[in-house]
């Protein structure tokens, strides 16, 4: 036992010997500065710049070591088929009379001499062009050998500036700056990005993607907005490559909620100017809020207002239209102080009342009116089962109800995924006294709620009375015909509905919908009950935040599972 008491304090001393080694701090030796040509201008802080009289020069400097003698320059402009440095020289001008220069061919192709020759030792691998930090700039790098020089004293002149050999920066001189990671401290939308160096970008050339022409993708939730940055693929043929990637090469974006609700943006490059639209009902719904956005060098950033984002728990995605996949995925508000756009009242069921506010918190599928992503007329659609009633709701954004259609007449309900329990219903109104009006007024709708009963397309329209023998209601549909979209709901009976497809209402596992004039996609809802429980399970599931709500196109259907 004494034996194992020395070995245990024996061991103890030698952890803690081997803590102290690593806690206590050692003198850091550092080392002199080196420069790698690779177009990142870090490297030259704490050296000095140089004014430019050239406009096509924004500034520039050198250093040296005892090998080369290194050159940074600055352009205004540039991209990688064409820089502004090419149509400048650097003069030489030595101390014994004699004149050379480095001059530049085109598009950096080759660095030569003053009397365009080749330079010994200069190669590819001396020289480096990359688009820069800052708003329409373009960064440069190369060097020349020492012995270029011929270790003679000599006068370097570039674009108005003269600089001694003596005075250029000696490397040896300068240490190696100890490299800080990168603190957050806001995000500013002005076309410069070192802003954006401490939030972590996505690698995104190789996603699969239709047409994408994305190298680099971040987004930070910051409190009143989502930040995007968006950097294209250096060996796209031209700038605005984001404008026609995606889906159909469309440039439409999405940001998505993990209540599955869409942000859809239209992100294009006009003039050079990078602009983002969303709907009608979406700018409406901002308050006079406004979508920022800057492009320079293949890149953008991009400013959305919370207020553009539809209803979340806890966190968001952005990517592509209706992309299985997103750019960025679990975007979270790092303002700790706020809940901005978070979700305040959790669903908790549904009532059919002519007010839509409880499917704000419910989860929906987007029904695409094309087939090539077209904003603005999609909708989107959610089934929901509870005490005997399915309930359903549209918001359609291709409001026709005023312009002599309705795109929700007619629709269709179906059980278990099979044509022959299905049913589609028409539109009728029912007058205080039970008396049937088979052809309301269905289009050119007024702004407002509008009530209709809802019969099978197939019924008789010898029926003048609810209260006649055969006459069958399954429910009660409100469409509300407004200024920027249309939307609706209903309930439907499923004793009903049972009894119409010759099945028990307990047999009747899935319930889809489809609204032809929108989209041939069926919303689905699994999982139906008779009684609450259904619905209470649902709301838990939401209020978790565990939504396994997935949407998938199989043979034209949009499945949601639970």
């Amino acid at each position: 036992m004494r034996q194992l008491k020395k070995t245990i304090v024996a061991g103890s001393m030698a952890l803690l010997i081997a803590a102290a080694s690593i806690c206590v701090p050692h003198k850091s030796v550092l080392a002199a500065r080196t420069i790698t040509i690779d177009g990142d201008p870090s490297e030259w802080d704490g050296i000095t710049m140089y004014d430019s009289s050239d406009s096509k020069i924004s500034k520039w400097s050198v250093a040296k070591d005892d090998e080369y003698v290194y050159f940074y320059v600055q352009q205004n402009g540039g991209n990688q088929y064409g820089q502004p440095i090419t149509d400048t020289n650097f003069t030489i001008k030595y101390d014994d009379g004699t004149s050379d220069g480095i001059r530049f061919s085109y598009n950096m192709g080759s660095i030569k001499n003053g009397t365009y020759s080749d330079i010994e030792g200069v190669g590819d691998a001396d020289k480096a062009s990359e688009p820069s930090q800052e708003k329409d700039k373009y960064e440069t790098e190369f060097r020349i050998p020492q012995t270029f020089f011929g270790d003679k004293d000599y006068t370097l002149e570039y674009c108005g500036t003269k600089v001694e050999s003596g005075d250029i920066t000696d490397l040896s001189s300068k240490d190696e700056e100890v490299k800080k990671d990168d603190v957050y401290s806001g995000i500013t939308i002005d076309g410069n990005f070192s802003d954006w160096n401490a939030v972590s970008k996505n690698d995104v050339s190789q996603n699969s993607e239709s047409g994408n022409g994305l190298s680099k993708v971040a987004a930070v939730f910051d409190g009143d907005y989502i930040y995007i940055y968006m950097k294209e693929k250096s060996e796209n043929a031209s700038d605005g490559a984001a404008g026609s990637s995606g889906s159909y090469a469309s440039g439409k974006y999405e940001i998505k909620t993990d209540t599955d609700r869409r942000t859809v943006l239209d992100i294009k490059l006009v003039n050079g100017k990078c602009e983002v639209s969303v709907s009608d009902y979406v700018k409406n719904q901002m308050g006079g809020n406004s979508i920022t956005a800057e492009y320079s060098n293949r890149q953008y950033e991009i400013a959305v207002p919370v207020s553009a984002v539809k209803q979340y728990n806890e966190s968001l995605s952005f990517g592509y239209y209706l992309s299985s996949s997103p750019l960025v995925s679990n975007i979270v508000n790092i303002d700790k102080n706020s809940s901005h756009g978070a979700i305040n009242n959790r669903f908790s069921g549904i009532a059919y009342d002519g007010s839509f506010g409880d499917w704000d918190d419910y989860a929906h599928t987007i029904i695409e009116y094309s087939t090539q992503g077209g904003v603005g007329d999609d909708s989107e659609a959610a089934l929901y089962a509870s005490d005997g009633y399915i309930y359903g709701h549209v918001k359609s954004f291709l409001h026709k109800t005023t312009d002599g259609r309705n795109e929700f007449s007619p629709f269709t309900l179906r059980a278990n995924s099979n044509d022959k329990t299905s049913i589609s219903f028409r539109f009728v109104t029912v007058d205080s006294d039970g008396n049937i009006d088979w052809n309301p007024k269905i289009t050119n709708l007024s702004e407002g709620n509008h009530e209709f009963t809802l019969v099978d397309i197939g019924s008789w329209t010898t029926y003048k009375n609810v209260s006649d023998e055969g006459f069958i209601d399954y429910g009660k549909i409100t469409i509300s015909a407004g200024s920027t979209c249309d939307e609706m709901e209903y309930e439907v009976d499923m004793k009903k509905l049972a009894k119409k497809f010759d099945i028990e209402i307990n047999e009747m596992k899935v319930v889809e919908a489809k609204y032809i004039n929108i989209g041939d996609e069926w919303v689905t809802y699994a999982g139906t009950s008779t009684g609450p429980v259904a619905g209470v399970a649902i709301s838990c599931l939401t209020v978790a935040g565990v939504l396994l709500y997935r949407k998938r196109k199989v043979n034209n259907v949009v499945k949601t599972a639970w």
